[in-house]
């Protein structure tokens, strides 16, 4: 049993993004007969005294089981803000995803996640369902692979960040979404040079019962500077065509980070 145990720290967190689903590259792991835990923790703290004091930190898990031809992913992150007594921001996600025979070209990939994000009104979102993951190449400088499948998702949303206050309707009570969608996503790998990679994926859910998609891009590049350091890029984006509530349709999450590995 080996562990990789990685610390990123934040220097630019910008806006909250509420994450649709993860993707990961764990499809480039040997099958084991022994069991194999791989574990990934990133962590930022950053507090500043003016008259009150103010707390920001983001922490996340992932940790990945292989054994035979069996893979499973455990994540999560917790990301806070207060400011003294107010809790200006709090939002989170748990995921679990598992996935067999997952060097093959096309496989299963179950999962089952849940989130809250009280700046955007997300008082409890859950979702679960399957994917069809299919591997269309590897090489040793790119890699693409896209899925498609079906989930179920529950949300409860407030009004809370609306910001046009005529939008909300009198004695306003929290909304319960619950819609069967189709979901789907793309993404590319590239190797830029032995030290430099770059990622881009692109989620894409809707409801059956009318076209109104989620669209969810995102980009990551990193640029290692030594054996144990690496910087990255990141960049990801959520523009919902039809909110829940009556919210701005776009938003996004812009990042610096220094990623140590131990």
């Amino acid at each position: 049993m080996t562990k990789a145990i990685a610390v990123i720290f934040f220097l630019i967190p910008i806006f909250s993004f509420c994450q649709i689903l993860n993707i990961d590259k764990s499809d480039t792991a040997a099958y084991t007969i022994a069991p194999k835990l791989n574990i990934n923790f990133s962590s930022g703290l950053e507090i500043d005294k003016q008259k009150t004091t103010v707390y920001d930190a983001t922490n996340t898990l992932e940790s990945m089981l292989q054994k035979n031809k069996n893979l499973f992913i455990l994540a999560g992150s917790y990301r806070f803000t207060y400011n003294g007594p107010d809790d200006i921001l709090n939002a989170g996600y748990i995921h679990l995803r598992y996935r067999y025979n997952y060097k093959s070209l096309f496989q299963p990939e179950p999962f089952i996640q849940y989130q809250w994000d009280n700046k955007r009104g997300i008082e409890h979102r859950f979702v679960t369902g399957i994917n069809g993951r299919y591997n269309f190449y590897k090489g040793d400088k790119w890699d693409i692979n896209a899925g498609i499948g079906l989930m179920y998702e529950e949300e409860i949303w407030s009004y809370v960040a609306v910001a046009d206050s005529s939008l909300i309707p009198p004695n306003a009570q929290p909304v319960n979404s619950k819609l069967l969608k189709a979901n789907s996503y793309l993404r590319f790998d590239i190797k830029t040079s032995d030290n430099s990679t770059i990622a881009f994926s692109l989620f894409i859910q809707s409801g059956f019962h009318a076209l109104k998609p989620r669209f969810a891009p995102h980009f990551q590049w990193d640029v290692g500077a030594g054996k144990h350091l690496s910087f990255s890029i990141s960049f990801a984006g959520l523009y919902d065509t039809s909110p829940v509530v009556p919210i701005a349709n776009f938003y996004y999450s812009l990042s610096n980070s220094l990623l140590f590995k131990f």
